[in-house]
């Protein structure tokens, strides 16, 4: 039986990283049921029970030491762990962890992540160093890939996709019937942009002649509530807030409901995509753009450039174009997982080698 650790920022209640781990763990398993993961998080005994995998503190350095001296494979996994833009932790823990999977003679694998902003030039070098001598290396974007180039990452980087297209499942995304109000979701986030005056005006515009019930979903428990709140007050039409199931496959189903979408955090527009949701991105990160690169019917807006009439009427162009968009989502999400699953079957490889 195969042994693979996973690290990543996992049990600290941002859904959208702990569905990068279900992503994960199910196409791992789904290529190779027999494999025996083991996840280093903040909440080892939360994400035992919501995986089902063996899980260890990220903060003990002997339990980290003693489960990667059992482990055949280390995957630094998912999201954008290596940047600098939040704080000068997140480069040196993750590199960290990789160097003692490396000493401890494990392989590594880069899986399907993001990278940046690397603005500092330590962190640049640090992060070329180290991923050069990965076993092998995974960018969900081109972005990614261009920036790990572009800092001087000299081993072949492979192309894929964030893993949680691997969760893609077209009955959960099957219609339901016509309602008598058409319902948006948003996802917010605290930033460094002052952005809900013009987002709360550019839905109250929407709404002032549409029958449109709007559920704001908090990604990141602790973090995006507040927010959330704010936006609730400012808006004319009926609004909810709903709280997700921390379970992935479950908070994915809440998104089901949807007409349309508006979001910023990353992980919340792939939900909506997940769901054939037409949705407009509110960018604050390249990580977003890197998102909708490849579907150019989906308008982006960054939220330093957020204007009422703007989003308003880039809303009217999703909501009129929503059939013909959520038919173009279909094919796009079915090559998605492909994709996924087939990064999954090369990082198995590594430990067949």
């Amino acid at each position: 039986m195969k042994k693979i650790v996973i690290s990543g920022y996992y049990g600290f209640d941002n859904l959208g990283d702990e569905a990068i781990l279900a992503g994960i763990i199910s196409l791992l398993k789904k290529t190779n049921e027999e494999v025996q993961i083991t996840v280093l998080s903040a909440n080892p005994a939360k994400t035992k029970s919501l995986y089902g995998v063996e899980a260890v503190s990220r903060n003990s350095l002997i339990n980290i030491l003693a489960v990667l001296a059992e482990a055949d494979l280390f995957l630094s996994g998912g999201g954008s762990l290596l940047q600098d833009i939040t704080g000068n932790f997140s480069v040196p823990y993750y590199l960290a962890v990789a160097w003692l999977a490396k000493m401890q003679g494990t392989k590594v694998v880069y899986y399907a992540q993001g990278a940046g902003p690397l603005t500092k030039k330590w962190s640049q070098k640090l992060t070329a160093i180290t991923l050069n001598r990965f076993n092998l290396l995974g960018a969900r974007d081109q972005k990614t890939k261009n920036l790990l180039k572009k800092i001087g990452v000299k081993k072949e980087i492979k192309l894929t996709v964030d893993p949680v297209f691997g969760l893609y499942d077209p009955l959960v995304t099957k219609r339901q019937k016509i309602k008598a109000k058409v319902e948006v979701g948003i996802s917010v986030r605290p930033w460094s942009v002052d952005y809900l005056e013009q987002l709360a005006a550019a839905l109250n515009q929407f709404a002032a002649s549409k029958n449109i019930k709007y559920i704001l979903f908090p990604m990141h428990k602790g973090a995006d509530e507040e927010i959330s709140e704010q936006l609730k007050a400012q808006l004319k039409a009926e609004t909810e807030i709903l709280n997700l199931a921390d379970q992935p496959e479950l908070a994915l189903k809440s998104f089901s409901q949807l007409d349309l979408f508006v979001g910023v955090r990353l992980h919340s527009l792939i939900f909506a995509l997940l769901n054939q949701l037409p949705l407009v991105a509110l960018s604050y990160d390249p990580k977003i753009e890197g998102l909708v690169a490849d579907l150019d019917y989906l308008p982006l807006i960054k939220l330093e450039e957020l204007e009422a009439e703007k989003l308003e009427a880039a809303l009217e162009k999703i909501f009129a174009a929503r059939y013909s968009i959520r038919k173009k989502l279909k094919g796009y999400l079915e090559s998605q997982k492909a994709a996924a699953a087939e990064f999954a079957q090369l990082v198995l490889e590594e430990v067949e080698v």
